[in-house]
């Protein structure tokens, strides 16, 4: 595996930093990453090893206001433009490294699911044409209860001063249970771990406009999440998925694992291989 990072332009000239990671030889199929909150798409290293090794082409921005992209930091008005962000790297993508003729894939964890479905309300049958998706432990519910009062100081701040940053309130030892994989990312410095008054609101309202909508995504989907996760309400996952009609005939699946934590990719090693697997074989069969 081979990786590559630049810099482009969003649509508004702000600077979204770019990973890639190039299998040997020539791509068999692509697949974009959408990073979590309080992270980045270079986390992302150890999943798109497995991945090249399929022969698949990986690449993730940071989302503006994270990791090394420009913008507020933790801050935006619209989780569409997040979307906007991930649809003009795609292209770019698909310019360069990747052709357009290829298996296209989205893969969106936390944060990154949710930027995911909401682009796929908007552009699942734009070019590069998507042959389906994978959503892990995507953010429709926090399992991390919020304190009454902060939450109300938060609706107050997200219309008087929406970009006031507030923590993310995300404990470190709640994404994985592998020491090793939390000590890094406690010690990772691309983590931004902020999130404004404004980036909450906008949060609240792609959740409700993807729990409204998710009947009309039409790709396959593999829907994952696990029932220790500390950070996302995993019964909140269950309830959005059990809103698409006749799911296994529009091949939407949903993979529940007991005990698993947040990052299931990240997961001790004994643990993390089979959701490995479980992700090869699906792009696979799909491509």
């Amino acid at each position: 595996m081979r990786s590559v990072s630049r810099t482009i332009p969003a649509a508004d000239g702000t600077p979204l930093h770019l990973d890639l990671w190039l299998p040997e030889g020539k791509p068999r199929r692509v697949v974009a990453v959408a990073h979590g909150g309080a992270e980045h798409a270079g986390r992302y290293a150890r999943l798109a090893e497995q991945l090249t090794a399929d022969g698949a082409l990986v690449f993730g921005p940071d989302h503006r206001g994270f990791g090394s992209s420009g913008g507020t930091r933790g801050h935006v008005e619209r989780f569409e433009v997040y979307t906007a962000d991930l649809r003009t790297v795609m292209k770019d993508v698909a310019a360069g490294e990747a052709a357009m003729e290829l298996p296209w894939f989205l893969y969106g964890h936390s944060m990154g699911g949710l930027i995911s479905l909401l682009y796929l309300l908007d552009h699942q049958h734009q070019a590069p044409k998507l042959q389906g998706a994978v959503f892990s432990s995507p953010l429709l519910g926090l399992a991390m209860k919020v304190n009454p009062l902060k939450l109300a100081l938060g609706k107050v701040a997200a219309a008087l001063a929406p970009r006031l940053a507030l923590p993310s309130g995300i404990p470190v030892d709640a994404i994985s249970r592998d020491p090793e994989e939390v000590a890094r990312y406690a010690a990772d410095p691309r983590r931004v771990d902020v999130v404004t008054a404004g980036w909450f609101a906008a949060m609240n309202a792609a959740i409700a406009r993807v729990e409204q909508c998710v009947g009309t995504i039409e790709l396959p989907c593999l829907w994952y999440t696990g029932t220790g996760d500390r950070i996302v309400d995993h019964t909140a996952i269950e309830r959005v998925f059990a809103r698409i009609d006749a799911a296994g005939e529009r091949d939407q699946t949903l993979r529940v694992f007991p005990g698993y934590y947040h990052e299931l990719h990240n997961e001790p090693e004994e643990l993390r291989v089979p959701i490995y697997h479980m992700i090869r074989a699906w792009l696979a069969e799909r491509s």
